[in-house]
This record gives C-alpha cells, structure tokens and sequence, in this order.
C-alpha cells in the first residue's frame, strides 16, 4: 500500500454529471485503495458524500466536506478539517478548474 498513514485532499472527490466515472472520484478510490485517508472536497457534498461511502463500502477512511474552489475560506475550512481530523496534510489533489464567464483567463486575471 503505497499510501498508507498518508492523509489526501481531493478537491473535486465527488462526481459530475454524466456516465462513467471521474477523475476525481477515481483519484479518491484509489488513493483509498493505497491506504491514503481522504477528505473528498466537492462543491456538491452529495455527490462527495457518496465518493465517501464507496471507499467505507471497502474498509477505507473518507470524509465528505463542501468547498467551492472559488471561494478560498471554504478550502481553508476544508484543509483545516484534514489537519484537526489528522493532524495534517500530506497529499493536496486538485481536480477542478473554472473559466470566467465560459472561457479561458490568465491565471493572473482570474480572482475569487
């Protein structure tokens, strides 16, 4: 178990719409997989929520929590939640991205 006793972030856990699964989702699965505890961050906490019980489904640690990545006390709230839950943040995994207004910005145009 490459991950065992690390504590991951997913930012983006839950899962869009659609067939299939996601990235995120995916990532959250098989970190879980590896040992890694998870916090499972999506703007939808349902959907992270159920992120959350397929990886207890198969013995895994996870916890749902809602953030919107563009709101940053929302993901400060959700990294302290890892750091008070486990004492810290080994992993941070960010699977999600926005665009103002439908299309692509500078990293440096782009605010909360």
């Amino acid at each position: 178990m490459r991950l065992a006793g690390k504590i991951a972030v997913i930012v983006g856990a839950g899962q869009g719409p659609g067939t299939g699964m996601g990235n995120g989702r995916a990532t959250a699965l098989r970190f879980a997989q590896e040992g890694a505890k998870i916090l499972a961050v999506d703007r939808d906490l349902d959907s992270a929520a159920e992120t959350a019980t397929m990886i207890a489904t198969e013995g895994g640690d996870c916890v749902a929590f809602a953030a919107d990545v563009t709101q940053e006390r929302t993901l400060a709230a959700a990294i302290g939640t890892a750091q008070e839950r486990w004492g810290r943040v080994d992993i941070l995994h960010n699977n999600v991205g926005v665009s103002i207004a439908g299309g692509d910005a500078s990293p440096t145009e782009i605010t909360e």
